[in-house]
């Protein structure tokens, strides 16, 4: 017979048990007369999700805006979040790899959607992911509008009563979207070809670069920015910025500029304006949406690469 300790101990471990597991094994039900939350893995895509849905839902973004979903560590309060959504938002391709244990599987009461289905990724060219895909596909507008495809299908299954709201709200923003495209082909076609060349902090631009004639030329961190770059691997980037004789390098938002800035001072080149790759802006920035943050991004690599930089 278990003696009043073991009992007691008995107890406490299924306790703990039962709160480690509960934010994670049960969907809570929505409140009657609440809307529904659909929750995205990082804000661009939240931001994606929010303009499908207009009104009908509360979208909530995972990674919190302005943190590197390279790097973001969840917290308690991200697994109850997930355990309120109708449904669930994810990139692909690798970004959630950090992610996915919590995020969880797909199940018919709340289905796990992933956004680059259908979209053929480039690859990377080099550090310790190279040749796996390049996650950053919504840097290019024109795959954007696959995202917005892929979400209108899935609201609209998933919430049959909302579709026809759900078709209108992606058709504007599909016009939104190519309208941007046309409008950033124009900010950076006055860059000669001598100049269209871009360093970054990280490797977010590839899909980018590709859509709009541009040539990467190195980054400090590859694909992830979770491996701090070797004092060699420093000084390669220093060599290339000095041979490419590009007149500026960014920084991103959700990255330390500390290090671009020491490799830009040693690279004598001037520092552009701040990128968006991974987060829109905070409120207030006035690049609080997917749409702001690339335009800002394309005027910033405009200026910073004709010359203008602050």
């Amino acid at each position: 017979m278990p003696t009043p300790v073991k009992t007691l101990a008995l107890l406490l471990r299924l306790a703990v048990l039962c709160m480690a597991v509960a934010p994670w094994g049960i969907h809570a039900a929505t409140p009657a007369g609440a809307k529904p939350v659909a929750v995205a893995s990082i804000s661009i895509l939240a931001d994606f999700v929010r303009a499908v849905a207009g009104d009908a839902l509360v979208v909530e973004s995972l990674v919190p805006v302005g943190v590197d979903p390279h790097t973001f560590e969840p917290v308690p309060s991200d697994a109850r979040l997930l355990a309120r959504a109708a449904i669930v938002f994810r990139n692909g391709l690798g970004l959630e790899r950090r992610l996915d244990k919590l995020i969880g599987a797909d199940r018919k009461s709340r289905p796990v959607v992933t956004l680059t289905e259908g979209i053929s990724s480039l690859r990377v060219q080099s550090g310790s992911y190279a040749g796996a895909p390049d996650p950053h596909a919504w840097m290019d507008p024109t795959l954007a509008l696959q995202y917005v495809t892929v979400i209108e299908r899935s609201l609209s299954a998933h919430f049959p009563h909302l579709a026809v709201s759900f078709a209108a709200n992606a058709a504007r923003y599909r016009a939104e979207l190519t309208a941007l495209d046309t409008e950033i082909s124009a900010l950076l076609a006055p860059i000669p070809q001598a100049r269209r060349r871009l360093v970054t902090t990280h490797d977010a631009f590839s899909y980018f670069a590709r859509r709009y004639g541009l040539t990467l030329v190195a980054t400090i961190w590859g694909i992830s920015t979770e491996a701090k770059p070797s004092a060699q691997e420093i000084a390669r980037i220093i060599e290339a910025i000095r041979s490419s004789g590009v007149p500026a390098v960014f920084t991103e938002t959700t990255i330390n500029p500390k290090l671009m800035k020491r490799i830009a001072a040693d690279a004598n080149v001037k520092l552009g304006e701040p990128l968006y790759g991974d987060s829109v802006g905070a409120p207030g920035s006035g690049t609080e949406t997917y749409i702001t943050m690339m335009r800002h991004n394309a005027r910033a690599i405009a200026r910073g690469l004709l010359g203008d930089t602050r």
